[in-house]
């Protein structure tokens, strides 16, 4: 027979990561659904994911994205959650959609497209360091829509550059979570495609990088516990449950 107690104590011990854009006008991938009372900015973001965590238990952290949730103080932001009891976790980095990345940004052609990446993905390490966060999630849209329109084996190496970089400036305690998400975006290649090349550089990079399984993108056919198993053997893995973008839960 089920032990009731124990399920109910596992439940209750569960600590999730609730993304900020989570509590702003949504809707489909074609029109945004706009409602009143809609958080203005990422402090009344903040305001409300406590009213979730007041009425869960469960939910004391909240994951921003930048630029969405850039504000000019992010030490203040980070104060501003501890004092409703939250913590501020993932920093989500936007390479995808300035229109200078529309060839790619980490890996784009241009060594000044992949410059702006990069400082933007440094910056990113800055508010992690303001706010106290320990993950940095990284997601690309880059990839190639035909063949010939650039090198697959140099974008590759571009992207295991711009990753060494990012990871040599994390500090002892934080971490680079690598996600992919299945059959985005690019028609031909893509250059994160899956958990495999996800894994491979995170493995390259060392034991603060780590893998991010999108399953919110789950695919027919898919197992994700097999992925996930494959990942978390080596200790290098997180899991995302949430969709349409990723908030990582360590496995």
């Amino acid at each position: 027979m089920t032990d009731l107690s124990a399920v109910k104590a596992t439940l209750t011990s569960q600590r999730i990561e609730t993304p900020s854009w989570g509590y702003g006008n949504s809707g489909t991938r074609f029109k945004v659904f706009r409602q009143a009372g809609v958080p203005r900015d990422p402090y009344e973001k903040l305001d409300d994911a406590a009213q979730v965590q007041a009425a869960t238990g469960v939910a004391p952290v909240v994951s921003l994205h930048i630029p969405w949730d850039r504000v000019d103080d992010f030490a203040r932001l980070g104060a501003h959650a501890r004092g409703h009891g939250l913590t501020l976790g993932a920093i989500n980095a936007n390479v995808f959609q300035d229109d200078d990345f529309k060839l790619g940004s980490v890996t784009n052609a241009d060594p000044v497209i992949r410059r702006k990446a990069l400082d933007h993905l440094l910056e990113c390490v800055d508010i992690m360091d303001a706010t106290g966060s320990r993950d940095l999630k990284l997601w690309f849209s880059d990839g190639t829509n035909y063949p010939g329109q650039d090198d697959i084996t140099a974008r590759q190496d571009r992207l295991a550059e711009a990753l060494a970089a990012v990871y040599e400036r994390l500090g002892d305690d934080q971490r680079m979570l690598l996600e992919y998400k299945l059959f985005e975006p690019a028609f031909y290649t893509t250059d994160v495609p899956d958990w495999g090349t996800s894994y491979a550089h995170c493995l390259k990079l060392g034991p603060k990088a780590q893998v991010v399984v999108d399953t919110g993108h789950h695919a027919p056919g898919t197992n994700i516990e097999f992925i996930v198993a494959s990942c978390c053997g080596s200790k290098s893995s997180a899991v995302s449950t949430s969709t349409p973008a990723s908030t990582p839960t360590t496995t």
